[in-house]
């Protein structure tokens, strides 16, 4: 069959056409697929990186592989390459496009050799598209491509006025946090502040877009010291997205990562380790095990593990994450350096040295090879290479590392932050060990400055337990300043004169601020901040009140207790950001050496104890105490240093107690506890003593000295908690004119007879009636029933002057206790709390001890057992004395530099000026006799210490073993 020249034109035509339409359809199907790729890349990119900044302990960053960036490379050029030359590819070359998207990752990684310049120069008129390729660039630490196509970027919207498009937002959240990464902080300041603004204002305070630029905020003044106002931000912008996203979407783990790390940082380990878990099971539901961001938090709980001393744990999650990120990437990622870093550092802590100086080189190369010689990154591993060196005594190769870490930190953070006060420290330490002792003696009273500052700075806006936490972290420095101090002073004088006063201004100092904040909130004459604070205190009774219920009765109820913690805590920080009068005076007016010297009458001295710990490059096991004695027109304190420290707490403790106990003669604990001090004391009457660690547990007056005397013969003490308060202690006048006392005694335990009645209490309580409404005083006597602990909670309200409780008294230690509650409270919230394990037994507390009764019996507010932590929450300020006749009183958890955590801090915290409690198990006859004296002397003499010393040497004559006598001290006066 003939076929016309028309017809096969129309032949040829429509086989052009139908070329043309497969080659459209073609190009048309893969423009399509390659944006849903490029949409979705950049989506899941956004979910795990761009949008929310996300918390490292180093600062040194976790970054995505550059197998991304290479895929992002690929597809971008090839929409790039099908938009400008679709006329001119052929079908051949479409399909080949076509084919190569069936090729593996690695595949098209080894095959992408795209220019990224040309990139930027190819979407150089579409900002969106450079903001894209900035993302990209940054996720695999391609850091100057990732600025300049987002430089390039914001000129484009700048130039067309733009600023308002929300992409514009995108691209200054982009830098910001590019910069944050580089270690830019005060470019990343700028931005991020800006950020905050800008998203409040485009999106209103309850957009996801709002908590992102929150939290980027949150991390950055994270970074820069700023804690507080880190905590508060972090929090809002949870609230947030838990509300927008839900609590099981990345945002809110990743969220959750970045305040566990907030509170590494500053102490918090428990509640880091809490909130850590949960960042990791969230993230586990929604992404592959071996994801980055699954890794990074996996990384951040070995880190916390390490602060914690759980090394294998540490260890063990380290080496499983570098043998990932080995397979990933080569090893010049700065991944990679970031674990060999922290590997390194947990290796010193083990003592495992043989392969730290290797880790830290390599990881000291990648950093400088990626980011150079300013970054935070390079800092902390030179920092740790240096003090490995100073460890090996290799100082002249550690000087100059750090040295330059010094310089680093100051050039990125200033020299207000912490880390370059520890890299101060770093080379006071150096100079130390090298034996240049003035300039050691410099760089130390420079640091410990700064500490001064960072408690005053972040210590007003936590609740007293996050200082706690908070205070643990700085404490150290102190410490390896007196072990510098007591070993050097004789090259330097003034440095016993620097330990005395760092040692007042930091003793105690959570109990000093829970005093002035109550002092301060209560005299402050604001109803509503008074209110809100006696509200505070009412929630905590329930608190106290709910330590009793047994799990399964809170989940019946749905009580969240761990919510309520919470949100006691958060109660007393919003009091103190409301309120300076809250802030507990951090920035009072020090009180120093000159002050307490200038305070001495010529037959007085202060001892003030010290324990701290040998150092030798690092801290050993090694207790040492100092005592620092002042005299009166002395120009600075002398010091003896007792280096048999751990001997004191362990052997010879227990003989000074078996001795005590048996009311035998003891011979040695006046040689090992005092007599290497006495010699510094030749005029003194009246020692003034501040007692640490140990001497917390012993009573002065009963060691007896080899001429047979006993301490209390020939000297009188007065026990202070700090040897500041002997400033106040000398100005003080009487609280109130009010002659009001408030006596409870022989309570009415029981039925059960499992707690012995103590007929002397009754004895106790009526004789001290008279004689106090004899001189005038007016009495409420509490006993039997009426000796309850609702009572005894009530007393505040009257404001006595004097307050005296005649019962037995307990404390346990953590290693005593045993099964599932102690005086119906919870074993677990006994064991975290030394305030729950002392109290006083009063009526009706046979049925606390019944764990046979059903839980609903023992919750109450009065189950007959006040505790160290219920009778902290009573308001005792215009109390002038507290008398707890009873057994162990004074004993409790003794804590370093902080003093006993029992009965004697719950009352102190209560406001008591003076407290008289005992240090063993008493005899009730003894006792009776011991507190009849006292008051009659004290009536008499109208002198709290004069009155008690008066009283166990009257006693003495009858008792002559300090068993009987020697059982209770007076604290304050």
């Amino acid at each position: 069959m003939l076929i016309s020249h028309q017809a096969q034109s129309q032949i040829k035509i429509g086989k052009l056409v139908n070329k043309d339409k497969l080659k459209n359809n073609l190009a048309r199907k893969l423009r399509t697929n390659w944006e849903k790729r490029l949409k979705k890349l950049k989506k899941d990119f956004d979910k795990e990186s761009f949008s929310y900044a996300i918390a490292f302990t180093d600062n040194a960053g976790f970054y995505e592989d550059k197998q991304r960036f290479a895929r992002y490379q690929r597809l971008s050029n090839n929409m790039v390459k099908l938009r400008d030359n679709l006329k001119q590819m052929s079908l051949k070359d479409l399909k080949r496009l076509a084919k190569d998207e069936n090729k593996t990752g690695l595949e098209k990684a080894r095959e992408m050799r795209a220019n990224s310049k040309e990139m930027i120069r190819a979407n150089g008129q579409k900002p969106e598209a450079l903001t894209e390729i900035g993302q990209m660039a940054f996720s695999s630490n391609k850091f100057k491509i990732a600025e300049d196509a987002f430089t390039k970027a914001k000129k484009i919207y700048d130039k067309h006025g733009k600023t308002n498009d929300e992409r514009y937002n995108k691209l200054l959240s982009n830098i910001s946090l590019l910069y944050h990464t580089t270690g830019r902080f005060n470019e990343a300041d700028e931005y991020t502040t800006r950020m905050v603004e800008l998203n409040a204002k485009q999106y209103g305070k309850t957009h996801s877009a709002y908590a992102s630029a929150l939290n980027n905020r949150a991390m950055l003044l994270k970074d820069l010291g700023r804690y507080a106002e880190a905590e508060h931000l972090i929090d809002q912008a949870m609230g947030i997205v838990s509300k927008n996203e839900g609590k099981n979407s990345t945002p809110y783990a990743i969220m959750t990562n970045n305040k566990a790390i907030l509170y590494q940082t500053i102490g918090r380990y428990a509640q880091a380790e809490k909130l850590l878990n949960e960042a990791i099971t969230t993230s586990g539901k929604s992404m592959r095990e071996g994801s980055t961001l699954y890794q990074r938090f996996l990384v951040n709980q070995a880190l916390l593990f390490q602060d914690m001393k759980r090394y294998e744990e540490a260890e063990a999650i380290y080496k499983k994450a570098i043998k990932r990120k080995q397979r990933q990437w080569k090893k010049n990622h700065p991944d990679y350096a970031y674990m060999l870093n922290n590997l390194a550092a947990l290796y010193v802590e083990m003592g495992k040295d043989n392969e730290v100086e290797q880790l830290l080189k390599q990881a000291q190369k990648i950093y400088e090879k990626k980011f150079g010689k300013k970054h935070p990154g390079y800092a902390a591993t030179i920092s740790n290479l240096g003090n490995f060196y100073r460890a090996q005594e290799k100082y002249n190769q550690a000087k100059p590392l750090l040295r330059e870490a010094l310089v680093v930190r100051e050039t990125l953070l200033s020299n207000q932050h912490p880390a370059y006060a520890e890299s101060q420290e770093d080379l006071a330490i150096l100079h130390w060990r090298m034996g240049n002792i003035s300039q050691a003696a410099g760089l130390y009273r420079e640091v410990l400055k700064r500490s001064a500052t960072f408690i005053k700075k972040y210590f007003p806006a936590m609740s007293e337990a996050e200082k706690e936490k908070y205070w643990n972290k700085l404490r150290p420095t102190y410490l390896r300043f007196y072990a510098f101090a007591a070993e050097n002073h004789p090259k330097d004088n003034r440095l016993l004169t620097d330990m005395f006063n760092y040692h007042l201004s930091t003793k105690a100092i959570l109990l000093s601020n829970a005093n002035k904040i109550r002092q301060r909130i209560l005299g402050s004459g604001n109803q509503k901040l008074i209110g809100d604070y006696k509200y505070w205190l009412d929630v905590k009774e329930v608190l106290a009140k709910l330590y009793t219920y047994s799990q399964a009765d809170l989940e019946a109820q749905d009580i969240n207790l761990d919510s309520l913690e919470k949100a006691v805590n958060k109660m007393e920080r919003d009091l103190s950001n409301r309120s300076k009068d809250f802030s507990g005076g951090v920035g009072d007016k020090a009180i120093g050496f000159s002050d307490v010297a200038k305070a001495l009458a010529n037959n007085e001295a202060v001892v003030e104890m010290v324990q701290f710990y040998q150092f030798k490059n690092n801290f050993t096991n090694i207790v040492y105490y100092a005592a620092l004695v002042v005299t009166p027109q002395a120009t600075s304190p002398k010091i003896v240093v007792l280096k048999n420290g751990d001997h004191l707490e362990t052997r010879y403790l227990k003989y000074y107690r078996n001795t005590i106990k048996n009311k035998l003669q003891d011979r040695y604990s006046y040689k090992k506890y005092w007599s290497e001090i006495e010699p510094l004391l030749p005029k003194a009457k009246t020692v003034y003593i501040s007692p640490d660690g140990v001497y917390n547990q012993i009573n002065l007056n009963t060691l007896q000295k080899p001429n047979g005397k006993y301490l209390i013969e020939e000297q009188s003490f007065i026990v202070l908690t700090n040897s500041k308060d002997l400033i106040g202690l000398k100005k003080r006048k009487p609280l109130s004119t009010n002659r009001q006392a408030v006596l409870v005694g022989f309570p009415d335990y029981g039925s059960t007879g499992k707690i012995p009645a103590l007929p002397g209490t009754k004895k106790e309580v009526i004789t001290i009636e008279g004689l106090l409404k004899s001189s005038g005083y007016s009495t409420q006597k509490l006993m039997a029933k009426k000796a309850s602990e609702e009572s005894v909670k009530t007393i505040s309200d009257k404001q006595p002057k004097i307050l005296h409780i005649a019962t037995h008294g307990f404390f346990l230690k953590d290693k005593d206790l045993s099964g599932n509650k102690l005086f119906g409270v919870e074993i677990e919230k006994a064991k975290e709390n030394p305030l729950l394990r002392s109290g006083l037994m009063l009526a009706d507390s046979e049925k606390a001890m019944d764990n046979s009764l059903k839980n609903k019996e023992n919750q109450t507010n009065n189950n007959g057992i006040l505790t160290a932590y219920e009778a902290m929450n009573m308001s005792l300020d215009k109390t002038e004395l507290v008398v707890l006749s009873a057994c162990e009183t004074g004993l409790g958890d003794v804590k370093a530099g902080e003093g006993v955590y029992g009965l004697q801090r719950a009352f102190q915290v209560a406001g008591a000026q003076a407290l008289i409690m005992s240090l063993w198990k008493v005899s009730d006859a003894a006792t009776q006799q011991l507190m009849t004296l006292f008051y009659k002397n004290w009536l008499q003499l109208g002198d709290k210490a004069k009155a008690f010393k008066k009283a166990q040497l009257q006693l003495k004559a009858t008792f002559k073993e300090p068993f009987y006598w020697g059982a209770f001290v007076l604290i304050g006066s």
